[in-house]
């Protein structure tokens, strides 16, 4: 799995050699093959951990396990703590969304803060897979239907190219221990939903769904440079000055395309980004909310 990765990480050109990273580690057993993975192959580990206090005595002691681990495997560590439930009142968000704030905006303080190059992820190939389907539940353009991107700014994902099964193997092999989240048996979130129900379904029609969904995943991730680089001529053309031209709009390849790339970011749901589409010839004054 570890000569797997390193081609994945020059096939997708996220890492150079030598670079300076921040790993975020929960003590699951997705992060900590990643820690020890990229270790392995040479680079410069800064293990980050977020305590989101959401889960009692098993968050503290998850924040134990990683300090632990780190310090016998003399691995740079540093954590920070998060009254994540006051955020995402706060907020006015999901838990779920107020953790990844939280998470992501640390990340960058501390890669900024120890000079590092990147910040590493552990997601895997079936977490992308289940974020696919969660898209297509929830109503999607393309971008939703090419799962989780290898590179995301300073955000790198260099295991997207492994299995939780393949992972679990290596960590077995390797005798590296993890915690579990006693959460990911629990269908408190709809990714766990997907994940404990749904996906083991889809299975017994085909057995290799997941890696069906990944590749055509894949495929859609090539199709969207094309699809992008078409859409952002259109969107050129027909937005100027925070007003669409709608007879340049009505022009183009496909206006209902080109408006859901300008609408879907400001909170327009699809169904009335279709209803704005077939408004176009209609009589002017109508607002869409």
């Amino acid at each position: 799995m570890l000569q797997k990765i390193k081609t994945y990480i020059a096939k997708k050109c996220l890492l150079e050699t030598n670079a300076a990273l921040i790993v975020g580690l929960s003590g699951g057993a997705d992060s900590m093959a990643l820690l020890d993975i990229l270790t392995l192959l040479g680079y410069r580990c800064i293990a980050a951990h977020c305590n989101f206090h959401l889960r009692g005595e098993e968050s503290d002691g998850d924040a134990k396990f990683v300090k632990k681990w780190c310090k016998g495997n003399n691995i740079e560590f540093t954590s920070i703590d998060f009254d994540t439930r006051q955020y995402a009142a706060d907020k006015k968000i999901s838990v779920e969304m107020a953790a990844r704030e939280l998470r992501y905006t640390w990340f960058e303080i501390v890669r900024k803060q120890f000079n590092a190059d990147a910040i590493a992820v552990a997601h895997h190939r079936d977490d992308s897979v289940e974020t696919v389907l969660l898209n297509l539940i929830r109503g999607t353009g393309i971008s939703g239907l090419s799962g989780i991107s290898p590179k995301n700014g300073k955000v790198v994902r260099p295991m997207l190219c492994v299995t939780r099964a393949e992972i679990e193997n290596y960590l077995q092999e390797r005798e590296i221990p993890f915690r579990t989240d006693s959460t990911n048996n629990e269908n408190i979130y709809i990714r766990n939903h997907i994940r404990l129900s749904v996906l083991p379904m889809l299975q017994k029609l085909n057995p290799s769904v997941s890696e069906s969904i990944f590749r055509t995943s894949e495929n859609l991730a090539e199709t969207e440079k094309v699809y992008k680089k078409v859409i952002d001529i259109d969107i050129k053309s027909v937005l100027q000055n925070d007003k669409i031209d709608i007879e340049k709009l009505k022009q183009t390849v496909s206006p209902q395309s080109v408006l859901f790339e300008i609408l879907s970011p400001l909170g327009f749901h699809p169904s009335v980004i279709e209803d704005v589409k077939n408004g176009l010839d209609a009589s002017s004054g109508k607002v869409f909310l």
